[in-house]
């Protein structure tokens, strides 16, 4: 591979190198000089410290001067260094069952791709239903979307993304043509919307289970989560579909080239492996017991016991599947909590939430105003990070409105999952945008129309949907 040699002039090249480090000493020194300040009136100094090491992890997590993980690290080691928590007990966020609870669903994803089972399922089914243009490109929105209720995100479309270059190849199709960027982009939306529908599908529902969790010592379930979700998972579908269909040409397109490439992909896995369906039983009677007895045994003992099952039955290897594991998220759990457990035993979220919202507002307006909010925020950072920041402040708005904290959770946690906008919004648009084929003004365009989407029908099932599911909104 040719070595690319920079020739941008010498200043250039310095400034670019030199600006990170420039700007990390200048957020250190104005933190510095704050930690110095006296506080805010009606703010503890314990709170005002709180507040200071929040504001520095919002900027870091916003500009991503640092990686997230070591972002939420950052603020972990601070919080006992400054004495807003107690060490034992900022590092015992780690503890968390949700912490575990995500782990296990790592693993237990990477098993589904390591056997094979993710890979000979999508072929299967994309060879039952694509006959034609529109029924291969709705295959591509809807496989993902029911791949990503069980697997992260990111993975369903690490999965689905060579059989989309097959297709596009198959129809020799190249950068610029309307339909292969609508394929990409199909496959984007399938699993960022797919993924809303349990806990499975991404970092954001376990945090948002962890952090209310902590913070009030209040539940909810695996089907709580999925009761909340679908209505609005099924809503976007549909107008995921319908944009799809109104906005992409299919004349002049031959599907039987691509046809013979899935089949002939088909063929070179061959049948699946015995261990493929053994994970296929242990995965489906995993979801089966988090829904039915999630609550009395515990989500992340159910994982950590089915993990430990795979592993007993043979079906993957150690080294195989942490090489699919998200340690950075991991991290990032323990650093997120502690965070959002300081600012609201310090009183410091409070007093954020009584600062910025509107006093008065309260039901469905500021879950609205907070849906915004998230469905904003979530575009420029990874929606684990969104969580993190806003769900503390969120909740204590909340209780002070007499909203169930269970509600905004779900609230915040749900909206969190729709970033359709921007590369760097989530995994799955990042994954596509990089293929070449989506343009980055068609991603902003046709991704406006479905988060606007998300946010009307976020509020009309708030309104309509979730009271008579039990999720009050005071």
């Amino acid at each position: 591979m040719p070595v690319r040699i920079d020739h941008s002039p010498l200043h250039m090249l310095l400034a670019r190198k030199g600006f990170p480090f420039a700007a990390l000493t200048v957020l250190a020194v104005i933190a510095y000089v704050l930690l110095n300040q006296q506080g805010p009136e009606g703010l503890s100094n314990n709170g005002w410290q709180a507040l200071i090491v929040f504001g520095v992890c919002l900027i870091l997590w916003v500009t991503q001067l640092l990686p997230h993980s070591v972002t939420s690290l950052l603020g972990l080691a601070l919080l006992p260094l400054l004495g807003v928590l107690p060490a034992d007990q900022a590092y015992s966020m780690f503890g968390n069952s949700a912490v575990f609870f995500i782990l296990g669903a790592f693993m237990l994803a990477a098993g589904v791709m390591k056997t094979g089972l993710s890979e000979h399922l999508a072929l299967a089914l994309i060879d039952k239903v694509g006959l034609g243009p529109k029924r291969l490109l709705l295959a591509m929105l809807l496989l993902p979307a029911l791949f990503a209720a069980f697997m992260p995100e990111h993975a369903v479309v690490a999965v689905m993304l060579p059989i989309a270059w097959e297709i596009v190849r198959g129809l020799k199709l190249n950068a610029g043509h309307r339909y292969a960027q609508a394929l990409f982009l199909a496959l984007a939306w399938g699993a960022i919307i797919g993924g809303v529908t349990t806990l499975l599908g991404g970092a954001r529902g376990p945090l948002a289970l962890a952090l209310v969790e902590e913070l009030t010592g209040q539940t909810f379930s695996f089907a709580d989560w999925t009761i909340a979700a679908l209505p609005l998972v099924i809503a976007m579908l549909v107008v995921a579909t319908l944009v799809l269909l109104l906005l992409v040409p299919f004349e002049g397109l031959d599907i039987q080239a691509a046809r013979e490439r899935i089949e002939k992909r088909r063929l070179e896995l061959g049948q699946l492996s015995a261990q493929g369906y053994l994970m296929g039983l242990l995965l489906l009677g995993t979801v089966m017991t988090w829904i039915i007895a999630g609550h009395q045994l515990g989500l992340a003992s159910i994982a950590l016991v089915s993990v430990v099952m795979m592993f007993a039955l043979r079906l993957v290897t150690w080294k195989a599947v942490e090489k699919h594991v998200d340690w950075g998220v991991v991290l990032m759990y323990g650093g997120a909590i502690a965070i959002g457990k300081a600012l609201t035993v310090t009183g410091a979220a409070s007093w954020l939430a009584h600062a910025f919202i509107p006093a008065g507002m309260g039901g469905l307006a500021l879950l609205a105003l907070l849906a915004l909010v998230t469905l904003l925020m979530t575009e420029a950072v990874s929606n684990a990070a969104a969580v993190a920041i806003l769900l503390p402040v969120a909740m204590s708005a909340g209780i002070s409105a007499g909203i169930d904290p269970i509600t905004v959770a779900l609230a915040i946690g749900v909206i969190a999952g729709f970033a359709f906008m921007l590369p760097m919004g989530t995994p799955p648009n990042a994954m596509v945008f990089g293929t070449g084929y989506v343009e980055s003004l068609a991603m902003l365009r046709y991704g406006a129309i479905l988060s606007v989407s998300a946010l009307l029908f976020f509020i009309l099932l708030v309104w309509a949907w979730w009271p008579v599911a039990g999720f009050g909104i005071g």
